[in-house]
């Protein structure tokens, strides 16, 4: 299995993937396969050396104290119960930078079904530190409360604890990003840091409580600010040192201080709060952001994110995808979304991390069945995406890490993470969005080729049947752009937005050669409806008449069949064409997406939106 090394102490370069032994379950023992792991600042702070007189870690060492995943197997005296199930666990010894892991039972806490593997990896140290902090300083409305970093993965839960109990919270913090994180948690205010240090700045505020997460000079001019009778609680070191309090000074006022026992657990009590940290993350009353999430094998880019103190919230590694899939052909039922291996890029390929996924009739008519025989093991579904590159396979160039892209994929787009060739795929162009872009690929391929077998010339008239379908909607602005008056069949609660975009829409059914304004010169169906004989009347032959979506009626009555979606090349740029999102739906919600494409009746493209923390935004 792969691993992420320490190699040696150093930056982190030094961060290194290596294969291990697939793990075993001892007594009292169960193996996880990993989804999610936390990364700690201390991660990076062993990593650098630092702390060998409290921790045994030397290179080359695996590093990573909790993950998420799924029980994989359980060990001797171990209840089997547990295979199956979705737990966070924590790993007192490191080892957690790997695809697998071999975790003591009494470590485990069960993640609840509401709850995103990748929220419980982000939570679960530091969900229990915060409740155990927060607790500890017996918050009620009006206490007047510091918080020191903030806006990072234990600061933000403690500012979210804090205001929900009545405090009035203040969040010191660097970098505005932050502060605006911590506004969105509940601080009723944010400061600089400098703010700590200014007696012009800091108004001689003074605090009830004091919770220092950062230490060092940060940290003391934050002690300089407790109320007499107040509590400093002085509980982390990323700065590298505590905060330098004044024994003597503190008593004179009166100040009581709380050192790093605070945060630090026993077994019983850890699992107790960590089951609460999953309980009220589920319940939505406990989170933090997840600024980061890459790949295992992208490690030192989440060290040198925590590290360069601008990452705001938690950085998390993925070892797994999360993709809908299918067994066996039937309604939109047998969708299921699943933890997957992440897939890796093969030559030629790029892997994605996909934000959206575009929804087209041949998804769901593939897993009805409709298009072939049935499946061989499971079968993603979606063929068209927008999201950032996430790896290159061999041979790839010109498509840098982190760039938002758009274009088609084989069946299996609609997952968190998916593979599409290279050559399919194009930067997404500004003023674009990934739901705009992912509705795009499939309509403006499908669209161009239809348009480009018909050949309507400026000054012609287009009929396009099904014209507020994304297909439609493409070829229409398409054909307008050069010239072309365009007619289209659609609902009637559509025609005001169709003629916004300069389309004379006419409603279905029967009479529509009384209805269709003007002689017609050629006719593409996007509808499937049976309207190919129309269409063949109202055109004057079946050469002037494209469908995309009746073979079978182009076979009968002569007309040009156009399959949509290729995979031979990228996108074209899209200029002024936009296909209107109809509607949006979480992965989990797939299903629901298929219903509604089967339903119909809608203006523009249904998009599957996916979780998007910890990926940059656009």
């Amino acid at each position: 299995m792969k691993v992420i090394e320490v190699t040696r102490f150093g930056g982190p370069d030094v961060l290194r993937p290596a294969d291990a032994p697939e793990p075993e379950a001892g007594p009292g023992q169960v193996v996880i396969g990993v989804s999610v792991v936390d990364v700690m600042s201390l991660d990076a702070q062993l990593r650098t050396g630092w702390g060998q007189e409290w921790f045994p870690n030397r290179p080359p060492f695996v590093p990573g104290t909790g993950v998420a995943g799924r029980v994989l197997s359980a060990g001797q005296g171990v209840d089997p119960g547990w295979v199956g199930r979705r737990v966070a666990a924590l790993l007192p010894g490191g080892g957690g930078y790997a695809e697998r892991v071999a975790a003591g039972v009494d470590t485990l806490v069960e993640v609840p079904g509401g709850l995103s593997l990748r929220r419980a990896a982000a939570l679960l140290q530091v969900g229990p530190a915060a409740l155990g902090l927060t607790d500890a300083a017996g918050l009620g409305p009006g206490t007047r409360v510091l918080v020191t970093g903030a806006g990072g993965g234990l600061g933000l839960p403690l500012v979210m604890l804090a205001a929900a109990a009545g405090a009035r919270v203040t969040a010191a913090a660097r970098g505005e990003a932050k502060r605006e994180a911590a506004l969105r948690y509940g601080a009723a205010e944010t400061v600089d840091y400098a703010a700590l240090t200014d007696p012009e700045e800091h108004g001689g505020r003074a605090f009830d409580v004091v919770l220092d997460g950062v230490g060092g000079q940060v940290g003391g001019a934050a002690f300089r600010l407790v109320a007499p009778g107040g509590v400093f609680f002085a509980y982390g070191v990323p700065s590298g040192s505590t905060a330098p309090v004044d024994q003597a000074e503190a008593e004179r006022r009166g100040v009581r201080l709380v050192g790093m026992e605070q945060v630090r657990f026993g077994p019983e009590e850890f699992r107790r709060l960590a089951a609460r940290t999953m309980e009220e993350a589920a319940a939505g009353r406990l989170a933090t952001e997840i600024g980061l999430a890459v790949p295992l094998e992208r490690a030192p880019e989440a060290h040198a994110a925590l590290e360069s103190r601008a990452l705001v919230g938690k950085a998390v590694l993925l070892a797994t995808a999360r993709a809908a899939r299918y067994r066996r052909h039937g309604g939109p039922e047998v969708l299921e979304v699943e933890e997957v291996p992440l897939p890796q890029p093969g030559p030629g390929q790029v892997r994605v991390a996909v934000r959206a996924a575009g929804v087209n009739p041949i998804d769901w008519k593939l897993r009805a069945g409709l298009m072939g025989g049935a499946p061989q093991g499971p079968v993603g579904t979606g063929m068209e995406l927008a999201g950032t590159v996430d790896a290159l396979g061999p041979g790839v160039e010109g498509l840098p890490l982190g760039l938002p892209v758009f274009g088609q994929a084989p069946p299996g787009a609609v997952a968190t993470h998916a593979l599409a060739d290279a050559s399919t795929l194009a930067p997404i162009p500004d003023g674009l969005s990934f739901e705009e872009a992912a509705a795009l690929p499939v309509a403006l391929e499908t669209a161009r080729r239809a348009l480009l077998l018909l050949g309507p010339r400026p000054g012609e008239t287009l009929l396009v049947h099904a014209v507020a379908g994304g297909v439609g909607l493409a070829a229409a602005q398409l054909a307008a752009a050069e010239g072309v008056r365009v007619v289209g069949t659609a609902s009637e609660r559509h025609h005001a937005r169709l003629k916004e975009l300069g389309i004379e829409p006419v409603t279905y059914g029967e009479g529509l050669e009384e209805r269709v304004p003007g002689p017609v010169d050629k006719v593409l169906d996007a509808s499937g409806r049976d309207v190919l004989e129309v269409s063949v009347k109202l055109a004057g032959g079946p050469d002037r008449v494209v469908t995309i979506a009746d073979p079978a009626g182009a076979a009968r009555h002569g007309v040009r069949f156009s399959s949509s979606g290729g995979h031979a090349a990228p996108p074209p740029n899209p200029g002024a064409v936009r296909v209107p999102v109809a509607e949006t739906f979480p992965l989990e919600r797939v299903a629901d997406a298929h219903r509604r494409s089967q339903d119909g009746h809608f203006l523009g493209k249904l998009v599957v939106v996916m979780d998007a923390e910890g990926l940059l935004p656009r």
